[in-house]
């Protein structure tokens, strides 16, 4: 299983300070996704696609990602990880 793809936590400084524009940051996203997954594609039967996109009440955690480009990155991610490896298991996990 692979565990995370995407993440709030533990990000590359090039990423977190940098200025982006919903589509840059898409694109960035997107690129990620694609790369990570089709680089595993086959050899891994499952993935923890986003990671913790919840806090404990429930309510969309504040990130980079959904701060830039709404709550739909979720659904967009998962969409990605498909196209990169149709068989593959998708999972959000969170631990609450």
């Amino acid at each position: 299983r692979g565990h995370t793809v995407v993440w709030h936590s533990q990000n590359p400084g090039w990423l977190t300070n940098g200025t982006w524009t919903p589509a840059q940051l898409t694109s960035v996203l997107q690129d990620h996704i694609t790369t990570e997954v089709t680089r595993y594609k086959g050899k891994l039967a499952a993935w923890d696609v986003v990671n913790e996109p919840f806090n404990e009440d429930g309510t969309y955690r504040s990130t980079l990602w959904s701060n830039n480009l709404g709550t739909d990155y979720i659904a967009q991610a998962l969409t990605w990880a498909r196209a990169a490896d149709p068989t593959a298991k998708l999972s959000l996990n969170d631990y609450n």
